[in-house]
Order: structure tokens, then sequence, then C-alpha cells
């Protein structure tokens, strides 16, 4: 099993946030969409391994990438607005730049994450809405050691160079934080 993957499923243990993990899925966005309204803890994650069909804009499939999983927030939120996608990357960028200072990021909007020339990581977030309840989910894939075929992609560690369990458990303290507060709205 890739490392990213273990160390995101003993962070997710450590810090007592509910998750499944999946070997294999399609999307761990469709997991997500499957589990909503069901009385969940928020959030509660879905950590794929392996995605087959994982979705990303236009025709774009995230799949063969480090980390991919999906953030399900269940609870009245307030009215959700397209910016907010870019938010949420935003906040991505913060949590990788607090862990490693020297990588050189940005947003292209409004839901992707570039370093140089390559895409590292993509975000898709939807809204399911079931009465008078709303759910969350943010899907992401981020690119740590590899990434997919089909995407001209540069990979976290080829500028961070010093990728190990503590950052890496680190980086996932840095953008929980900052994600349960932007799901808040």
């Amino acid at each position: 099993m890739k490392p990213i993957c273990i160390w995101t499923k003993q962070w997710l243990s450590e810090n007592k946030i509910p998750f499944c993990f999946f070997e294999q899925s399609a999307s761990s966005n469709d997991l997500a969409k499957q589990k909503a309204f069901q009385n969940l803890s928020s959030p509660t994650v879905f950590l794929v391994k392996k995605q087959t069909k994982g979705r990303g804009s236009g025709n774009k499939k995230w799949k063969n990438s480090d980390l991919m999983l999906s953030f399900l927030w269940e609870k009245n939120l307030k009215k959700i607005h397209s910016s907010h996608c870019r938010d949420f990357t935003e906040d991505l960028r913060q949590a990788l730049k607090k862990t490693w200072p020297d990588l050189t990021l940005f947003v292209k909007a409004p839901n992707d994450l570039y370093m140089s020339e390559g895409k590292v990581a993509g975000l898709l977030m939807e809204v399911l809405s079931q009465g008078a309840q709303t759910a969350l989910i943010v899907g992401l894939g981020l690119n740590v050691f590899a990434c997919p075929k089909n995407l001209k992609a540069d990979y976290l560690y080829r500028q961070a160079k010093d990728i190990d369990k503590v950052k890496w458990k680190f980086f996932l303290d840095q953008l929980i934080f900052l994600w349960r507060q932007r799901a808040s709205f």
C-alpha cells in the first residue's frame, strides 16, 4: 500500500475522524454520495487506494494519484456558492505552504492547484439536498509521489523532497483545521 494512504489512515484513526477505507472504487465522491443522509458523523472521510473512474473537470479522469479521498459533511449548511470551491482549494494551498514553506503553489480557479507547470491537486465539490437537509462533499486528488497518466502533473515530492510521516500528518492537521472552519460557512 502507498505510504500516503497508510499515513492518512493512521492520522484519521489517531484523530478519531470517522472514515471508510476502500481498496478500489470508481470514485470516493460516489461512495460519499451513497452514504449521504445516513446520520454519519461530520465529517466522515472516504479514503480510496485506487480509483477507477474519478472525475475531474471536463472529461478528465482522476485516478492513480497518491491521495484520493472525499470529506462528507451533513448538517444544515447555509447557502453554498460556487466560489466556495476556490476557497477550499486556497485552504489546501495554505496547508501545503505551512507544511512545506518553500513550495511555489498557485490556484487555477476554481478547483485546481498547480506547482511549476504541472497540476498537483484537484478538488471536486458537490452539494446534495434531501428535504431540509444538505450534504457537502469535497473530494481531493493529490499528486504526492505519482500522478494520473492523462494529466501533465508535477509531483509534490519533486519540490518538497522531505515528505515523511510526521510532515504528512502535520499537513493533514492544517487541512482539516481549515476545512472544518470552511464547512461551517
